[in-house]
Parts: C-alpha cells; sequence; structure tokens
C-alpha cells in the first residue's frame, strides 16, 4: 500500500496546534513547516507524474516541479498559484530545517506553511478527477 502524503499534513496540523505536547515547541514548529511542506510537494509531484513529468528522483525535483506547475502550457491560474506556493512552502522548509534563528516566530512559520501546503493541496484536488484524489 502507496504512503498518504496527506497525512503528513495531518501531521504538521497537530504539531502546530499543540507544540508542547511533543515538545519542545520550536523544534515542534519547525517540524511542522517541514512536514507541511513535503506533503504538499509529494502530492504535487504524484499528480505531475500522472501527466507526464518524469522526476530526476534527486533534490532537482523541488524547482523542477515548481517550475512545472508555473509555466505548464498552456497557462493556467490554478496551476501556477500551485508551483508559485510551492516555491514559498520550499523556502519555508529550508529555513525550519536549516537556519539557526528564524526571521519570524517559529508558531508564525508553521501556520503560514500548513495554510499554504492545504491550499496547494485543495488545488490539486480542484484539477483531478472525482476518483483521483492527490495523496
Amino acid at each position: 500500500m502507496s504512503f498518504h502524503w496527506t497525512e503528513f499534513l495531518t501531521l504538521a496540523e497537530a504539531l502546530q496546534s499543540d507544540p508542547n505536547s511533543p515538545g519542545p515547541p520550536e523544534a515542534a514548529l519547525r517540524s511542522a513547516a517541514s512536514r507541511a511542506y513535503y506533503a504538499a510537494f509529494n502530492c504535487a509531484l504524484n499528480f505531475a507524474c500522472k501527466e507526464g513529468f518524469i522526476p530526476k528522483k534527486s533534490g532537482l525535483d523541488h524547482q523542477g516541479i515548481q517550475i512545472y506547475f508555473t509555466t505548464f502550457k498552456p497557462p493556467d491560474p490554478v496551476r501556477g498559484k500551485i508551483g508559485r506556493e510551492l516555491n514559498r512552502l520550499c523556502d519555508h522548509r529550508r529555513k525550519a530545517d536549516y537556519e539557526d534563528t528564524l526571521g519570524k516566530r517559529p508558531d508564525s512559520l508553521a501556520y503560514h506553511a500548513v495554510g499554504m501546503a492545504k491550499r496547494v493541496i485543495q488545488n490539486l484536488r480542484s484539477l483531478s478527477l472525482p476518483d483521483d484524489d492527490p495523496q
């Protein structure tokens, strides 16, 4: 059985809503931002692969999937939004995973990342056939 990438979003929401439960809070909030990104990224990647996108199976896929959605022909505002949100989410994930000091509060970073990931997945669902839910 394949993994449902939306489960990373469920985890991110739980970490964001109660970062003291698993604690320490900043680590939980940074993890929420990171997991939110990977939920959106992998759902978008799976969706694009069904349309013929061929992943390189490397770090290049993070930028590749953003480009795929933002430069889709013919231009599509929903796909463009998905690409732009993935770009911002990737930046949030990079900050959460690599920066010693964040430019914004960890709770704000997690809140924005979870919201963006939800929007990406909702937009993917709006492009999907009813029986082809991106997960």
